[in-house]
C-alpha cells in the first residue's frame, strides 16, 4: 500500500505538486491573518483561561467555570501549561480541528470520486471556505471541534461503522450543544434499519466518559450532565435570532416572546419528524448520496425554524452542503447560497465594537437560507415513491376476510 502511494506520488507532475504545496501554505496564510483579532468570545475565553489558571490549570477544572461543557475546558487548561499570549494559542489549537475537518472532507469525497484530485479539491474548498475560516481565525470560536466530530460521524456511517459514527457525533454534542442537528439522522438511519438501536448507547456513555475526569476532579456530576439543557442554555440569548438567517428575521416582535419559541420548537419537531416519516413510509434507498443530503437538510431546517440561534449555529449546514455539492454536483449552487446567506450575518459580530457601513437585511440572508433548504430538501424526497403495500400471509389474508364478512 505505501509503494503504491509513493508511486502515485513520483507519477504527479512537480509543478501540479507545486501548486498544491502553494495552495497548502495559502490555507494556513489566510488563517495567520486573524491570529491578533480580539473579539468578544475571544474575550470570554479570557476569563475562563484566567480562572482556570487561577486554580492551578487542570485543577480548575473541578470548578464550575464557563458554560461550554469539559471536554472544550480541558483544551483550555491545557493551554494554561503553554507559553505564549491566549489567543495565538487558542487559535491554534483550533486550527487543529480545521486540519481535522479538511480531512475528513477529503475522506468522505473520497468515497464517491475515486482517485485523490476531487477530493483533494474538496478539502481545499473546505479549507478556505469563508466561514470556516472566518469562525476559528478571527472570531477564535472552536466550532470546528464539533464540526469536524460531526462530520467523522457522518463518514464512519457512510462506511458502515455505525458505533463509531455515533460515538463521534456523541462526542460533538459533548463539545457543544449545536451537534443535536445531526441526530434527526442517526433517528433516521435507526428507524430506517440502517443503524442498529444499541449503537445509540454510545452516546450517554461518550457523554459522560468525556465528562469524567472534571467530575472525578470534584464538578458536580449533575450541575455538568445537565449544562446543555434547553432550559440552562435559553437565557444566553433572550432574542428570537442572534443575527442567524433563521426564519425569525421574519418575525421582530417582543412580546409573547415564551408562546412564539414553545411554537417554534414544535414546529422544527413537526419538520424533522415528517421528513422521517416519508423516507421511512416510502422505503427510501439510503445511499450515501441521500445519507448527506439528510445531514445537510436537518443542518439547515433545525436551526432555521428554532428560535434563539446564533449566527455560527448554521456552521454544520455550511460545512455539509460543500461535501454534498461534490456527492451530487447539480446542487453546486446549494453552498452558494449558503454561504451567501451565512457570511454577512458574522459581520455584525465581527464589526462589534467598531464604526462600519450598512449590512445586509438579516431578511434578504434569511430568504437566501430558506432557498437553500428548499431546494436540498426536493434532492432529498423528489424521488421518492409510494412503497408497495406489504405482502399478508395467507392465514392472516383469510382471518381478515371472516372478519369483514
Amino acid at each position: 500500500m505505501l509503494r503504491e502511494r509513493v508511486r502515485r506520488l513520483r507519477a504527479v507532475p512537480p509543478a501540479e505538486l507545486l501548486l498544491i504545496a502553494v495552495l497548502a501554505g495559502l490555507a494556513l496564510a489566510v488563517r495567520a491573518v486573524g491570529r491578533h483579532e480580539y473579539t468578544p468570545d475571544m474575550r470570554i475565553f479570557a476569563v475562563w483561561y484566567a480562572k482556570l489558571q487561577a486554580a492551578g490549570g487542570l485543577r480548575g477544572l473541578g470548578e464550575p467555570i464557563g458554560n461550554y461543557n469539559a471536554p472544550v475546558l480541558y483544551l483550555l487548561a491545557l493551554l494554561t501549561y503553554v507559553p505564549g499570549p491566549l489567543v495565538i494559542k487558542a487559535k491554534a489549537m483550533w486550527l487543529v480541528f480545521d486540519a481535522l475537518l479538511v480531512l475528513f472532507t477529503y475522506r468522505i469525497v473520497a468515497l464517491r470520486h475515486p482517485g485523490w484530485r476531487v477530493p483533494l479539491l474538496a478539502a481545499f474548498v473546505m479549507a478556505f471556505l469563508p466561514t470556516v475560516v472566518i469562525n476559528s481565525s478571527f472570531y477564535g470560536q472552536c466550532d470546528a471541534i464539533w464540526g469536524a466530530f460531526g462530520l467523522g460521524g457522518v463518514y464512519y456511517l457512510l462506511r458502515g461503522r455505525p458505533w463509531w459514527g455515533v460515538s463521534l457525533c456523541a462526542v460533538a454534542l459533548a463539545c457543544k450543544p449545536q451537534a443535536i442537528f445531526l441526530f434527526p439522522l442517526l433517528g433516521l438511519l435507526a428507524l430506517a434499519g440502517r443503524l442498529p438501536w444499541r449503537t445509540l448507547l454510545a452516546v450517554p456513555a461518550v457523554l459522560v466518559v468525556l465528562d469524567l475526569p472534571a467530575m472525578l476532579l470534584g464538578r458536580d456530576p449533575v450541575d455538568l450532565l445537565t449544562l446543555y439543557s434547553p432550559a440552562r442554555q435559553a437565557p444566553w440569548v433572550s432574542a428570537l435570532t442572534s443575527s442567524a438567517a433563521s426564519v425569525y428575521a421574519f418575525l421582530p416582535v417582543t412580546t409573547r416572546l415564551p408562546a412564539v419559541r414553545a411554537l417554534g420548537d414544535v414546529f422544527a419537531a413537526a419538520v424533522v419528524t415528517g421528513v422521517c416519516w416519508i423516507l421511512v413510509a416510502t422505503r427510501a434507498r439510503l445511499d450515501a448520496a441521500r445519507i448527506v443530503t439528510a445531514a445537510a437538510f436537518f443542518a439547515m431546517v433545525v436551526p432555521w425554524l428554532l428560535p434563539g440561534m446564533h449566527e455560527r449555529y448554521f456552521y454544520l449546514a455550511d460545512v455539509l452542503t460543500v461535501v454534498l455539492a461534490f456527492l451530487r454536483p447539480r446542487l453546486w449552487f446549494v453552498p452558494l447560497l449558503v454561504q451567501v446567506a451565512s457570511l454577512p450575518s458574522y459581520l455584525p459580530f465581527l464589526f462589534f465594537d467598531t464604526r462600519h457601513g450598512p449590512f445586509v437585511d438579516l431578511k434578504v440572508l434569511a430568504a437566501f437560507m430558506f432557498a437553500a433548504l428548499l431546494i436540498t430538501g426536493h434532492a432529498l424526497l423528489a424521488d421518492v415513491r409510494a412503497a408497495p403495500p406489504l405482502t399478508i400471509p395467507a392465514q392472516r389474508r383469510n382471518t381478515e376476510e371472516l372478519v369483514d364478512a
